[in-house]
């Protein structure tokens, strides 16, 4: 029998952990006290430290789901550049406790107690400002108001050396000017003794020794100085005598300074019991100080570890997007991360070459449940969930025990045992190369059987191996899944890369000749291992062979996609520039067309009140008009110019349209022409007028799209019978307007022609601005030049409606018009 076999004979010792021992274990195995220093680091306090150092799995899902939400909060802040106001105080919990129980501070210490309320000031002018949208950290961070009138009043009583100041007391301040006046007159004093009796002086100066104000008198005239005799010098030399002189200013200084004294304590004791009376508001206080610096210690690591606040769910379950050891990236290496899925009554079998990562993995796993128990943000992507595990039970590493006197096989079974025995649907089960350090068969037949039992009982287990036989039980076992980490296996190296479902080769045998083992040992090695392991360790790394062609080329074909996106944006974006300048050239074109036809209609106006009478001319000037207007009839609403000019309607979404949505008044946009129009009459036979600018045209159905259907299926009345009651009921109702210096004409002042012209040039220039509606102000006067463009707007086919502006829009001086559509 071997010795390990030995030590778990019948009548050998047994380890038993209490479930703290087992919660300490977990915690070295995952290096949980190296993180919690690291983010220590970052605290401004040492009560901050203490607090991030304590920091375990809280109690409740409730407390920690509670907790990390002021946490996603604190990283909200920081990400908008509102970070939590640092904290900088001295450790004040020795005072306020002292002062709870009716003890005394010293001013010193009172200081201390200031400094912290207007930390805490601070902090609650911040949650104030955050309390809407962060009412979680707001409530952290808060503090009583009332604390202000405490820091205003220890503010004005204790200077910042921590001294009493006299704004304290009044009394306090009579006494210190008593005291000040007295120490005066008896430093006055004991200058002119000093002078009277300097021959018999070592120094000419006065010396005060225990409050007393002497003379340092030789030792062998002493007698020529008549007083008291305080003391002497270590030689002997010199007597320090008080003259007779000064000691009842002396005795009046003491007593002036008692009093002094006496008032200082009395301020001490009233300021204490402040605090006394204050202590609950002060504890608060002094906690959301605490909080806001372990916060702030928390957002920084979180930022150097790209952590976050992940969803804290009631179930056992762990489903991680791109997890990183929190120690690698916080200390800035290069760490691959990696997807892990696990839950309850699955076991997860991790298998690979030695130094691939699985330890590491194991470790991430149970470091993102503390974490979030804790109340920490994990280093993972969004979308992250991490369960309610309780307990997580660990055997990472080496468990031998010499003070139970068990080896580490030994204490590894007995361990394993009380994770079974503890096991249940809420256990996290980590197991670092389980049931290793024995007999190959035997070992892997209890490791198998173990991890059965775990599964059976609920637990979700998370086990590296080697083991050729959990390999297979996880390829044919339901609630097994094999997993492995990836490695090159042309260059003999780990890729850290988890790949679940398949296993991974050990790759021992290549890894013993890269690193000098005579080949011969190897090929001997090889042909010990026998036929089918050979070919099971072969099959393997063929897999892995093509698992790494296949991540190849689908990276590849990412890479290729993504530059096609990119070459067609560009392009897309070539196309539109190229358009857009297209119609700024067309544009331009057209308006200086447009100066042109106005300009010819002025000249054709000059020309005609100069030949009004003159019968030929008038027939020049008829056919230089046609010219004119066949020019005008480019760039007319509804041109080919225009269309291209025009900005297309892109708040509307057009869609194909029905004969039965087709009714007059109907808005459509050809898609041939791309102009938007208004459908005049009823569909016949697949066709349908409708009216652009001031064209008809007739089109077929598919060449149209619907941009929005007409509110009324009746047809709107025809615009020369505006002498109704039905249409001045319409225009009444019309939509309401505002006149503004840009939808206006002023025509005061013209004859009638010459007034309607710069009225047709006005109404082309707000439909091509796309406006509803003008306005013309054409005074009172004798009334012609009214009339003249009343009629003028009735007669255009472009203008809907029209009549005398209301009182409150300008009164009879102006007439307003609408445009076809203005009221859809």
């Amino acid at each position: 029998m071997s010795d390990e076999n030995a030590s778990v004979s019948e009548g050998a010792p047994t380890a038993v952990w209490t479930p703290a021992e087992l919660a300490e274990r977990t915690s070295a195995h995952l290096e949980w006290r190296v993180l919690l220093d690291r983010m220590a680091l970052e605290c401004a306090t040492g009560a901050g430290r203490e607090r991030v150092c304590a920091l375990r799995p809280l109690a409740s899902f409730e407390t920690a789901e509670q907790r990390l939400g002021v946490c996603r909060e604190a990283l909200e802040a920081a990400d908008e550049d509102s970070l939590i106001p640092r904290v900088v105080l001295p450790d004040v919990a020795a005072i306020l406790e002292r002062t709870r129980r009716g003890g005394l501070a010293s001013g010193t210490e009172l200081r201390a107690v200031t400094t912290m309320l207007e930390r805490s000031r601070a902090l609650r002018h911040y949650a104030r400002a955050a309390r809407e949208r962060r009412p979680k950290l707001a409530a952290v961070l808060d503090s009583e108001p009332a604390l202000d009138r405490l820091e205003a009043e220890l503010t004005s009583a204790i200077g910042p050396d921590g001294s009493v100041a006299d704004a304290a007391s009044s009394e306090l301040a009579r006494a210190r000017r008593q005291t000040s006046e007295t120490r005066r007159s008896l430093t006055g004093a004991m200058s002119q003794l000093a002078s009277r009796y300097a021959e018999v002086l070592r120094d000419r100066a006065y010396v005060e020794r225990d409050g007393r104000y002497t003379l340092p008198v030789r030792a062998d005239a002493h007698l020529r100085v008549p007083g008291i005799v305080l003391g002497s010098s270590a030689s002997g030399g010199t007597l320090y005598v008080e003259p007779q002189e000064a000691v009842e200013l002396g005795n009046r200084l003491q007593l002036a300074e008692a009093r002094v004294e006496r008032e200082v304590a009395r301020v001490l004791a009233e300021l204490s019991g402040h605090l006394e009376s204050a202590a609950d508001a002060l504890d608060r206080a002094h906690e959301a100080c605490i909080d806001a610096d372990v916060l702030r210690a928390i957002v920084h690591f979180a930022r150097a570890a790209d952590a976050r606040v992940p969803t804290l769910c009631p179930q056992p379950r762990l489903s991680l997007r791109r997890m990183r050891h929190p120690l690698l990236v916080a200390g800035r290496a290069q760490v691959v991360p990696n997807d892990i899925e696990l839950g309850p009554g699955i076991a997860l079998i991790l298998s690979g070459p030695n130094a691939g990562g699985k330890t590491v993995l194991l470790k991430c796993m149970g470091l993102a449940v503390w974490m979030a128990e804790s109340g920490l943000p994990v280093p993972a992507d969004e979308g992250s969930v991490v369960g309610w595990f309780d307990p997580v039970l660990s055997d990472v590493g080496d468990a031998q025990s010499i003070g139970q006197s068990l080896s580490t096989f030994s204490a590894h079974v007995s361990l394993l045992a009380q994770f079974v025995a503890s096991a249940g649907p809420r256990t996290l089960v980590l197991l670092d190369e389980v049931a290793a350090g024995t007999d190959p068969d035997e070992g892997s037949a209890l490791a198998a059987a173990l991890l059965e039992e775990l599964v059976a009982r609920g637990a979700a287990v998370a086990a590296t191996t080697h083991y050729e036989r959990l390999k297979e039980l996880a390829s044919r076992t339901e609630g097994f899944v094999n997993a492995s980490v990836g490695f090159d296996v042309a260059t003999l190296t780990p890729n850290f890369k988890l790949v679940i479902g398949t296993p991974g080769p050990s790759t021992a045998l290549a890894v013993a000749g890269r690193f000098g083992v005579p080949e011969h040992v190897v090929e001997h090695a090889r042909a010990l291992l026998g036929r089918p392991a050979i070919a099971r360790e072969q099959l393997i790394e063929q897999l892995a062979l093509e698992r790494e062609a296949l991540a190849r080329a689908r990276s590849e074909a990412e890479q290729e996609l993504q530059e096609q996106r990119r070459l067609t944006a560009g392009l897309q974006a070539n196309v539109t520039q190229a358009r857009e300048k297209e119609r700024r050239k067309l544009a331009g074109e057209a308006s200086v067309l447009t100066d042109e036809v106005r300009d010819a209609r002025a000249e054709l106006r000059r020309a005609r009140d100069l030949l009004r009478t003159q019968e030929t001319t008038r027939g020049m000037l008829s056919e230089a008009q046609r010219a004119i207007d066949s020019a005008a009839s480019h760039v007319a609403i509804g041109s080919r110019i225009d269309q291209r000019v025009r900005p297309r309607d892109t708040g509307r979404v057009d869609r194909p349209p029905t004969e039965a949505e087709l009714l007059p008044g109907a808005r459509v946009r050809l898609t041939a022409l791309g102009a938007v129009g208004t459908v005049t009459e009823a569909p016949h036979r697949g066709q349908v007028r409708v009216q652009v600018g001031s064209v008809k045209l007739l089109s077929s159905l598919p060449e149209l799209r619907l941009v929005d259907a007409p509110t009324s299926p009746e047809p709107r009345p025809s615009p020369r019978r505006r002498t109704s009651d039905r249409a001045h009921a319409e225009l009444r109702s019309a939509p309401d307007t505002l006149r503004t210096s840009d939808n206006t004409l002023d025509v005061r002042g013209m004859r009638a022609d010459e007034a309607l012209d710069e009225l047709d040039v006005f109404v082309d220039s707000l439909l091509r601005s796309n406006e509803r509606y003008g306005f013309v102000l054409h005074g009172h006067g004798t009334g012609a030049l009214k009339l003249a463009v009343r009629r003028h707007l009735a007669s255009m086919k472009l203008v809907a409606r029209s009549r005398a502006a209301e009182p409150d829009e300008g009164g009879d001086a102006f007439s307003v018009f609408w445009f076809e559509g203005a009221d859809d």
